[in-house]
């Protein structure tokens, strides 16, 4: 009996029914389990990015910056989550900030925190948030809060507002502040300048000195500014990591040994060199023949270097722009002073003149690239073609005839240039400065190339910097007019953060464009734009004829319509119709062939899976039966 019963039992386990309910609820089971185990470890957050330009993946400077980090670093990161009034956009930019988070922390691994805080009314969160410099959204009467404040130790920053159309930006900000904090010394710049960035000192006894220029001002706020003046005895990438040279008039060849040796040791070298400088101090002429209060040259360059470099430069000639010209009114139209627009950015996506909508040269010089040098030179921002090189002194009087006589030069000059690689010295024989025998070679101390990868920018102007070109005096202190100040803010901040960052780029956009659809609707266009036109004339064509039947009543004075207007306006009216009717036949035809596109493409999206897990099936297949056929 206990036999025929356990028999009984078996027969009911191994029916073909119960072994497929079985086989689906393991399966079910196992993918549970798998997810939840993916989720719970390190697996969850490793990816395979398909996408073009590798929009989902973290570029090598992120990853250096956190591979390098040695102090415990905390994101406190803001999000109101449970508020209705959020918009769905923010809330799916949520989602992704969440794994970029997550990536981040695995990365860094025991050296990132994050502290997740949803801020609600009167609560101690939305107390942190305020105090962290995140501000509120005002949305229907609700604040909203959606920022990170990134610390460590006594240094904290914040990101106050992330933006879902500032998407492409969230790396870079979030690695930019996780580098600026870890930083616990004010960045030093060395400045050498023959500029009065400074200020000047009285003239006369009594006399107040002069005022400082204002982006001086603001670097001294930010950096610990080093003058150094134009003949310092040494230059060391340790003590002073970034040299800031504005307008080098009169630089010395010893000088340029000291820059080429800087940079070679992995100093970096911001220049800002000008063919002519409208603001170089001028010798007094009270003090002409006494042998003082000399002047400052008015042209500046780096002789030996820009050559070493593979940039050439006349140290002469500023660019007058026919595209770029500045208008000063009552007919003043100024050539050689250049008002930039986003056409001569050269790139979107470049973190240095990301955003920038306008920037004022007045008098640039123009670089030229020759290569050569075997580093990587990029062009940030550029003149248009229709230039014409004139002399300096030339270039500060309106001249709207320059192009008549002259004939533009059919090329565009780069103004601003970054270069970056490892560089090789300028001076092969050491310093010039030294007399040599014939056979004596260069000093040991004196490095042929450089053992580490280094940056170089050059700027073709220095007055873009003077108070009057980038700013105006507002209620509340100076006030920026143009993107002059934060181009050198933004070269400035990635050179004295982490080296990591410097040439870095804002990541692609996540959102992809549908050019068929645009293509489809652009063409649709173009062809009701057509028939429209076409039946517009045909009404103007019956109008005409109207109103000549209408001059042909006796006296034109009958109010009573003909037989052969009535039937005009009749026709007139079927036209409006048949146009009509034919307009949305063209419109349904256009949502016909766009819903047929969108549903090929969820076909096969939707086909894809499992057509890859059958083609994965087939090839184990197949290996598994040629290895059994080995066998």
């Amino acid at each position: 009996m206990a036999k025929s019963k356990k028999k009984a039992a078996t027969a009911k386990i191994t029916h073909p029914v119960v072994r497929t309910i079985f086989g689906i609820v393991a399966i079910i089971c196992i993918l549970v389990f798998s997810n939840w185990l993916v989720r719970a470890t390190s697996l969850g957050n490793k990816t395979l990015d398909l996408t073009e330009n590798k929009r989902h993946t973290l570029t090598p400077g992120t990853k250096a910056i956190l591979a390098e980090l040695e102090s415990p670093v905390i994101i406190r990161y803001y999000a109101t989550r449970k508020s209705e009034s959020m918009p769905r956009r923010v809330k799916s930019y949520m989602r992704k900030v969440d794994d970029l988070l997550d990536r981040y922390k695995l990365l860094a691994k025991d050296k990132i925190r994050i502290e997740h805080l949803d801020p609600q009314p009167d609560t101690d969160a939305e107390d942190s948030a305020n105090m962290d410099g995140i501000n509120g959204q005002r949305v229907e009467d609700e604040n909203l809060y959606f920022g990170l404040s990134i610390s460590c130790l006594d240094q904290q920053t914040s990101i106050g507002f992330l933006d879902p159309a500032n998407d492409t930006m969230l790396e870079y900000m979030l690695s930019s502040a996780i580098a600026n904090v870890t930083t616990f010394s004010k960045p030093g710049i060395g400045l050498m300048t023959t500029l009065p960035l400074a200020g000047t000192p009285p003239t006369q006894p009594g006399q107040q000195p002069g005022a400082p220029w204002i982006i001086f001002q603001l670097l001294r706020q930010r950096y610990d500014v080093q003058y150094l003046g134009m003949a310092p005895t040494e230059l060391d990438p340790e003590k002073t990591p970034v040299l800031l040279l504005v307008h080098p008039a009169g630089i010395t060849p010893h000088t340029e040994f000291l820059i080429d040796q800087y940079l070679l040791k992995g100093g970096i070298v911001v220049a800002c060199l000008d063919p002519f400088a409208l603001t170089a101090p001028q010798q007094d002429p009270r003090m002409r023949g006494r042998g003082m209060g000399g002047g400052v040259p008015k042209s500046s360059t780096f002789p030996n270097l820009l050559k070493a470099w593979g940039v050439g430069m006349d140290a002469f000639s500023v660019i007058a722009d026919g595209k770029y010209a500045t208008d000063f009114g009552n007919g003043q139209r100024m050539h050689a002073h250049l008002s930039l627009s986003t056409d001569a950015i050269t790139s979107d996506d470049d973190i240095i003149t990301k955003g920038f909508e306008n920037l004022y040269l007045p008098l640039a010089g123009g670089f030229t690239v020759k290569g050569g040098s075997g580093v990587s030179i990029d062009t940030l921002v550029k003149s248009s073609k229709q230039v014409v090189l004139v002399g300096g002194q030339e270039a500060t009087r309106a001249d709207d005839g320059i192009f008549a006589r002259s004939k533009p030069t059919g090329k565009s000059y780069a103004l601003v240039l970054r270069l970056q690689g490892k560089f090789k010295t300028a001076f092969t024989e050491g310093d010039p400065s030294k007399a040599k025998d014939a056979d004596q070679k260069s000093p040991p101390t004196a490095l042929a190339s450089a053992t580490t990868e280094s940056s170089v920018y050059l700027i073709s102007d220095a007055d873009f910097l003077f108070d009057r070109a980038c700013f105006r005096q507002g209620q509340q202190g100076p006030v920026a007019v143009n993107n002059n100040a934060a181009l050198l803010q933004n070269i400035l901040d990635q050179c004295t953060g982490s080296k990591h960052l410097i040439g870095s780029r804002s990541r692609a956009a996540t959102t992809r464009p549908f050019t068929r659809i645009k293509e489809m609707e652009t063409d649709f266009e173009k062809d009701l734009n057509k028939d429209v036109e076409k039946a517009r004339n045909s009404m103007n064509e019956i109008v005409a004829q109207l109103q000549a039947l209408q001059k042909q009543k006796t006296g034109g004075k009958a109010l009573v319509l003909t037989e052969e207007q009535e039937a005009k306006i009749r026709e007139l009216q079927a036209q409006q119709m048949k146009l009509r009717r034919d307009l949305r036949e063209k419109q349904k035809g256009l949502r016909d062939r766009k819903d047929q596109l969108y549903a090929k493409i969820t076909w096969l999206t939707v086909a894809s899976t499992p057509l890859f897990v059958a083609l994965v099936g087939l090839c184990v297949w197949l290996v598994r039966r040629r290895t059994t056929r080995a066998i």
